[in-house]
């Protein structure tokens, strides 16, 4: 069967209040249990890696064989195949992988094992949770919620457990975010995307953190449709910045790779959105958020560069280097994911991806029923030459025009490789190698420019910071002259598309809005 459920973790100064809210909805009907669990994987997470699951648990008396296969990490739906065993004795019963070979799952499973060279299945952790359920009817329909608290344990290693999941009993499956929406209000609860099964590998594995997700490689099918193209998209931008956003989040802490992945992420859907023009005029609103989010993450990220990279050069020349003053009444990044407003964003974000692939299931709309390639690759065509333009003017643009230009290669990388499958591999190899170099030599000026500003702010009142000053303005200019010859080239590259792969363009303007 398919389940639909979501993940909420709960923060100590919430737990009585939502303990007793649960209870209080039907004090009769509120079910209590202590599931005691053990999960399976292969010594090289076999299964893990092809996010499923596999757990022997058992339920008061009852022993139950689970094996569990998601729909990808972002996704709140997953193939579950419960299997009740006939023995109720306390000891843990043997796991038999064949009782799952009526699911498709469970085939799935077994195809995997036997190309998995001798690997047998082995004990990676256990988790003890107790748990208190109750049914919840919403508008959209009936949903069970589970409020768990425990440990997920591994040898002498242990994780604490504190998480409301909400399934879809009855009814429409919006009915999860629908009542998610409620608990977040009120108790200031966030979305985690991670299973308890990967928080179980951590454990294991004694890692502070999952590792940060990366974008992923986009299949698009040649016949695709505009529909079939903007949620595969979607899907993969929704990925990267909720499984970044779920550690960050989360107590545990996160490292600071995670907060650049996700400002990755978000660049991508504003880049998506733009791709897709008004097919997306609905969501509109999410450019402006996503854009604030972003930049409250990267707050500090000037500071980074220049403790990371710029320091060092400067110390090695022995310039005076002076204490900047750090800025005040910045949010953390934990703080910043948590926020109610952030969170109920992110509902927002499943719940259109969630109607937009029940619509296109439906039959869809007669704009997303165009086809991708053609709509897609004109708006690139128009990104490409704007850039080819600037690019070959390099030298004559002002700074903000410089820094717009950058901007604009980004997008265009962006958009170039949500469509990657429907180029050649060939041409799109030598474009993105040019368009990597353009990309490397204007972040370096972009770098040097805003250190430069930094330091001449602070230059009344620590006049050693005009030491740097100088020298960032010779490192200035020496970075511009690398960009005007990397940028020739890009001006001069084809296109890893052919003229007649492209419709009829219109290319008199540059809004990046798709004719559709």
């Amino acid at each position: 069967m398919t389940e639909i459920e979501i993940k909420l973790q709960v923060p100590a100064s919430a737990r009585a209040a939502l303990a007793q809210e649960i209870k209080a909805r039907s004090p009769d009907n509120l079910r209590r249990q202590r599931l005691q669990a053990v999960y399976f994987d292969t010594a090289s997470r076999l299964l893990a890696s092809e996010d499923m699951a596999l757990r022997l648990r058992r339920e008061g008396r009852n022993w139950v064989q689970t094996l569990k296969a998601g729909k990808g990490q972002d996704s709140i739906s997953r193939e579950e195949d419960n299997i009740r065993l006939p023995d109720r004795s306390a000891a843990e019963p043997e796991l038999d992988v064949s009782r799952h070979l009526r699911s498709p799952a469970g085939r799935r499973l077994l195809v995997l094992l036997q190309r998995a060279q001798g690997e047998s299945l082995q004990r990676r952790f256990a988790t003890d949770v107790r748990r208190q359920s109750q049914i919840q009817r919403t508008r959209r329909g009936f949903v069970e919620l589970c409020f768990d608290e425990g440990m997920i344990q591994s040898e002498d290693r242990q994780l604490p457990l504190r998480e409301l999941e909400i399934e879809s009993i009855k009814g429409s499956p919006l009915a999860v975010l629908e009542a998610a929406a409620g608990y977040i209000k009120r108790y200031q609860l966030w979305i985690d995307l991670r299973s308890k099964a990967q928080r179980g590998h951590m454990v294991f594995e004694n890692r502070a953190f999952a590792s940060p997700a990366k974008s992923g490689a986009i299949r698009l099918e040649p016949s695709a449709n505009v529909d079939d193209a903007l949620l595969a998209v979607f899907s993969d931008c929704r990925r990267q910045v909720l499984q970044n956003a779920s550690q960050i989040a989360a107590e545990e802490g996160h490292g600071p790779e995670h907060v650049h992945q996700i400002r990755v992420g978000l660049r991508r859907l504003r880049t998506a959105m733009k791709l897709f023009g008004q097919r997306v005029d609905a969501i509109a609103h999410w450019d402006a958020q996503a854009r604030s989010l972003a930049t409250e993450l990267g707050a500090s990220r000037d500071r980074d560069v220049l403790a990371e990279s710029l320091w060092p050069r400067l110390r090695d020349i022995d310039a005076p280097l002076i204490e900047l003053p750090s800025p005040t009444g910045l949010k953390s990044p934990r703080d910043l994911i948590r926020d109610r407003q952030c969170q109920l964003w992110f509902l927002e974000w499943l719940e259109h991806d969630m109607k937009l692939d029940l619509d296109r299931s439906n039959g869809g709309s007669e704009l997303g029923l165009m086809p991708a390639q053609g709509v897609l690759l004109q708006v690139l065509h128009r990104w490409y030459r704007k850039c080819k333009k600037m690019s070959a003017n390099f030298s004559q643009l002002t700074v903000d025009e410089r820094h717009d230009l950058r901007k604009r290669m980004k997008r265009l990388r962006y958009g170039v490789e949500f469509v990657r499958s429907m180029l050649q591999e060939k041409r799109l190899e030598h474009f993105l190698q040019v368009m990597s170099e353009a990309q490397d030599a204007l972040g370096e000026y972009n770098d040097l420019h805003v250190a430069h500003a930094l330091y001449k702010s602070h230059s009344a009142m620590h006049p050693q910071a005009w030491f740097a000053v100088g020298w960032l303005a010779a490192q200035s200019d020496y970075a511009a002259d690398r960009c005007v010859k990397v940028l020739q080239a890009f001006s001069k590259v084809e296109s890893p598309w052919r003229k007649k792969d492209l419709p009829t363009l219109n290319t008199s303007t540059d809004t990046g809005s798709p004719t559709i």
